[in-house]
């Protein structure tokens, strides 16, 4: 048995379709009919019985390109592509894209008038009923005979992401066919050609392939060489500006000479320069923010009176609290702050903390640094100052009373060996017989904490240790108030 085209002898058997052998030829991957029982015929012999025996309404269609035609079959329920995707599925293949055609249930609403934009664009569309996997059941069975319609078939795009479409790329590979499986995910639609494993990707979004690793390494380094020379440009030209500048320099106008002489004369008749108004408003820049427009320097009595980091502690807690009340907030921002600072006292916050911690510190790194009394929070870029809450007076009683019964306590139970250690268990099992409470549910009462050697340890009568995985306590050198 040998090729018709050329009558080579590497020929297999590749099925036999209505009772005539069909053979592929290894060398041109050709494919030609043999009619069963018969030594050989020529391919024209063989087309014109196989054309006889095929109903006409699965005749192959004739095409005019001996050389092969690509064809493309669309699950549209699936996978839609837009014409600079389908462009770009053509320039994958080796044969023009002579053949379109879409699988779907057209009175299905979700595919809307797509069956009309697809008609125009040259498909040839099938309609199949409605139901799971119809389209690809009858993209399948199309498919598999697609030899019978285009006899010059050389390459076929699947385009659906089904799993199932996988048996009829396995068909179209065993009758010769070049498969592109076309799948999409996301944003991004692959193209793999399953005969020698290349994949292409195409972003839908961008309407442009996807380039690979090595590609996009050379764009990148293409735009960083560019970057490059443009940087030197500019700083080609930014150094002839320097050098129009230092040459500009040395131009001397006799109005220049003589104002920059009558500035030196009234420097030296005056000791202390004063600047006019209007100079001081035209060298402030546009742009510093209303706090930095008050001014650095004036005469200021009362600022006189903060003579202490103390004094200026209780005015920001004062201002802080006055604050508090008119905006009915909890913190308060720290502009508004200095602007009520500055409304008082006639002074810059920030220079009067500089005057006592120097140059470097700052009105936020004094109030950060008196964590006891202040709470900074940064909400955005906003720092916001709150005060911390103390306890009040009637708290500090009670829990000095504690302090004083529990130290009687220990001293009862100590009073053979004083100011020897006793367990902690023995004082909470004494003080429970005493009061009828235990002491833990005493200190949760008095919002005191939970942990009973943790209160002993804040006290300043007791001393605390740890023998094994006991607390033992014993009266410290501080007298106890009886």
């Amino acid at each position: 048995m040998k090729c018709p085209r050329c009558e080579s002898d590497q020929v297999r058997k590749n099925g036999r379709p209505n009772g005539h052998q069909r053979y592929l030829c290894k060398a041109c991957r050709k494919q030609f009919f043999e009619s069963a029982g018969l030594p050989s015929f020529s391919r024209k012999c063989t087309e014109t019985r196989l054309s006889e025996a095929i109903p006409k309404e699965i005749a192959p269609a004739t095409t005019t390109n001996s050389g092969g035609i690509a064809i493309l079959l669309l699950d549209a329920e699936n996978l839609k592509l837009k014409v600079n995707t389908e462009q770009f599925l053509a320039s994958l293949c080796d044969y023009p894209l002579q053949v379109k055609i879409a699988f779907a249930n057209w009175k299905n609403p979700s595919t809307g008038k797509l069956d009309a934009e697809l008609y125009d664009r040259g498909y040839e569309l099938i309609h199949v009923p409605g139901g799971a996997n119809s389209a690809d059941g009858k993209m399948i069975a199309f498919g598999a005979a697609i030899l019978y319609r285009y006899r010059d078939v050389q390459q076929v795009f699947v385009c659906s992401s089904d799993g199932l479409l996988n048996h009829l790329c396995n068909q179209l590979q065993n009758q010769g066919l070049t498969v592109f499986r076309v799948r999409r995910q996301n944003a991004v639609l692959s193209v793999e050609n399953l005969l020698n494993g290349d994949t292409n990707h195409y972003s839908c979004e961008r309407e442009m392939e996807i380039p690979s690793f090595e590609e996009l390494a050379n764009q990148v380094a293409d735009l960083l060489k560019a970057e490059h020379k443009s940087i030197d440009e500019r700083i080609a030209r930014f150094s002839s500006v320097v050098e129009l500048f230092q040459e500009r320099r040395t131009v001397a106008f006799p109005s220049t000479i003589s104002h920059a002489a009558a500035l030196s004369e009234s420097a030296q008749n005056e000791v202390t320069p004063v600047l006019e108004p209007s100079l001081a408003t035209v060298a402030v820049p546009p742009n510093i923010i209303a706090e930095q427009n008050l001014p650095e320097i004036i005469p200021a009595v009362n600022s006189k009176a903060i003579e202490s980091l103390d004094v200026l502690k209780n005015i920001l807690v004062e201002i802080i609290d006055s604050a508090k009340n008119e905006l009915k907030e909890d913190a308060i921002p720290v502009t508004r702050i200095k602007k009520c600072f500055f409304a008082k006292y006639h002074s810059h916050a920030d220079l009067i903390v500089k005057s006592f911690l120097g140059k470097t510190s700052s009105l936020i790194k004094f109030l950060q640094s008196q964590s006891a009394t202040f709470k900074i929070i940064l909400i955005g870029t906003e720092h916001q100052v709150g005060l911390v809450q103390k306890p009040s007076d009637s708290k500090i009683e009670l829990s000095a009373a504690l302090e004083a019964s529990v130290a009687k306590i220990v001293q009862a139970l100590t009073a053979e060996s004083p100011g020897s250690y006793i367990p902690i268990p023995q004082v909470a099992g004494e003080f429970k017989k005493q009061y009828g409470q235990p002491i833990t549910k005493k200190l949760k009462s008095l919002d005191l904490g939970t942990k009973f050697p943790d209160f002993l340890q804040s006290c300043k009568t007791f001393k605390v240790k740890k023998k094994g995985k006991i607390y033992e306590v014993a009266i410290g050198s501080i007298p106890v108030l009886q």
